[in-house]
């Protein structure tokens, strides 16, 4: 079953610090929300400033879980907590502003044990649930997931299923920028990589522009970056 093209199914975060955990009741958060999927990038608003202003853009996929029921969402993420450096399949609390559109979710603040971002997401619910399959993620229905039923590669009688790539087009502006994949040099932009699903550091180098470096989780499919290059300040 294919994914649904992101630009029709989204979901928006807000997030501002709060206090500590103990001034909120978890009873109070009884839902919870699975990331299964994320790509997520980082960009400076205020390039050239001595007092950088850094936003985290990312998209994906997610489950809402109530109780022993599932369901699967889509959503986009822009602000300044960095949702896409949650571990994967990471699991966070939360609980419905407004019945199947609006969830709040306690985002923990790195370093700062008891302490957490309030999230506000609109959300867009899907049907089905997501799951991890041999052919990256998929969205399955929910008969078929209260089964345990995953769907499995197609392949010939007698044949193995080929491992499962992450496709990555990676470009930059400008372009000819060197491409390093967790510290080793593969190329220059544009290029296309072939890399095996699970966590990677991209790195982009270009003599004239600051180095720019994203780590990301990678599944099986095609994930595109095409970031801007940030010139060195003339001294």
């Amino acid at each position: 079953m294919k994914l649904p093209k992101l630009k029709t199914c989204l979901l928006f975060f807000l997030c501002i610090p709060v206090l500590p955990l103990s001034a909120k009741d978890l009873n109070d958060y009884p839902l919870r929300v699975e990331i299964i999927w994320k790509h997520w990038e980082v960009y400076n608003l205020a390039p050239g400033s001595t007092i950088p202003s850094f936003v985290h853009k990312v998209n994906g996929h997610g489950n809402i879980h109530d109780g022993s029921a599932a369901q699967g969402f889509d959503f986009e993420y822009q602000g300044s907590p960095n949702l896409g450096a949650a571990a994967p399949n990471e699991i966070f609390p939360a609980r419905w502003k407004k019945p199947q559109q609006e969830l709040e979710l306690l985002l923990p603040d790195v370093g700062h044990q008891g302490k957490y971002f309030t999230c506000e997401l609109k959300t867009l619910v899907r049907k089905g649930v997501y799951v991890r399959s041999s052919q990256g993620v998929v969205e399955i229905s929910q008969e078929d997931y209260k089964a345990g039923k995953v769907p499995a590669r197609e392949s010939g009688a007698g044949q193995v299923a080929p491992p499962a790539t992450s496709k990555l087009s990676v470009g930059s502006n400008p372009a000819s920028a060197d491409i390093e994949v967790d510290g080793e040099f593969v190329g220059t932009t544009p290029s296309v990589l072939d890399l095996t699903p699970g966590q990677h550091t991209i790195t982009l180098q270009k003599t004239g522009y600051k180095p720019w470096q994203k780590k990301m989780e990678l599944l099986a499919g095609e994930i595109t970056l095409n970031p801007d290059l940030e010139p060195v300040s003339a001294k």
